[in-house]
């Protein structure tokens, strides 16, 4: 079966390093170029499995975002698994990404459903997959190798749930409702290439909507540990700005309160000239041999 954007007043309002994830979302509205009917063939979304055209469709109705929602339909045609797909690749621009979206099924007793995102389009195999158990309802969640139980949940309810896929910890975790419910590590495939909705077609069916692709931005510093950290002064500075790290320092980047590129550095010493600078707030991106790290720095 198958740019980062940074922002000087939220920095300073939180105290702590943060910068904005980029986020795409996928919630079926017409400002999004979907119309009303058949899903597929929209937005690069494709049936499999012999489902009939019909049964994928945009329904003006059970929206938890905007006005309009992904419904599946079943007639129990296939009786078999099926689905609807799409490609996310052009969407998955780093190493880290969450896969978010508000799902809920038509009862139990019924279909079995699936959510799986596969590392290609070729193979399918599994990156992360989430399951609903047709008679009992539990979540299964797939790890590196295999499906575990999760909490047991109820059918014509909308839940949350998101996956977050990260290669450059090799991590894989899911939540519930904004609760993990796993995070261990990523099996052999770690690629997040399609997203499939999934299910079996016997007779009962299930929503989907508010899908959000999220690429994860550098850690925060509180996720940082201490002898990765990067350090600078003075602060404020005049004409030199020391950093202290640990690592090599490989690049550095300086931008201004509007989030401009100012200043790029590539193999630069560890103290840095920024008497070019004018007077104002920047931020300094630090790329190291072990990490990525943004201050914020005032210029006299």
């Amino acid at each position: 079966m198958k740019k980062f954007l940074f922002s000087l007043m939220a920095f300073m309002s939180m105290g702590a390093l943060s910068i904005d994830a980029q986020t795409t979302k996928i919630s079926f509205e017409a400002a999004e170029g979907y119309t009303l009917g058949n899903l597929g063939g929209q937005q690069g979304w494709s049936p499999w499995g012999g489902i009939p055209t019909t049964n994928p469709t945009v329904a003006n109705s059970n929206a938890t975002d905007g006005v309009n929602s992904f419904t599946m339909l079943s007639e129990g045609d296939v009786l078999g698994f099926c689905g609807v797909e799409k490609n996310i690749s052009s969407l998955v621009t780093g190493d880290d990404v969450e896969i978010s979206f508000d799902y809920k099924f038509d009862a139990i007793d019924g279909s079995d459903y699936e959510i799986a995102v596969y590392n290609d389009g070729v193979d399918y195999y599994y990156t992360a997959a989430l399951r609903i158990d047709y008679e009992t309802g539990t979540l299964e969640y797939r790890t590196a190798s295999t499906f575990a139980n999760g909490p047991v949940l109820n059918p014509n309810q909308w839940y949350n749930m998101k996956i977050a896929i990260k290669k450059s910890t090799n991590t894989l975790q899911y939540y519930l409702n904004g609760t993990q419910i796993y995070t261990g590590n990523l099996g052999t495939y770690k690629n997040a290439q399609i997203i499939d909705f999934v299910y079996d077609d016997y007779g009962t069916g299930f929503k989907v909507d508010n899908i959000q692709v999220t690429n994860l931005a550098v850690l925060a510093t509180g996720e940082v540990s201490k002898k990765d950290e990067v350090t600078i002064s003075p602060n404020p500075a005049t004409d030199r700005l020391n950093i202290a790290t640990e690592g090599k320092i490989l690049s550095i980047s300086i931008f201004d309160a509007k989030g401009s590129l100012v200043k790029t550095l590539s193999n630069p010493d560890k103290t840095i000239s920024v008497s070019d600078l004018s007077t104002g707030n920047y931020l300094i991106k630090v790329k190291t041999d072990k990490s990525e790290f943004t201050k914020k720095f005032i210029k006299k």
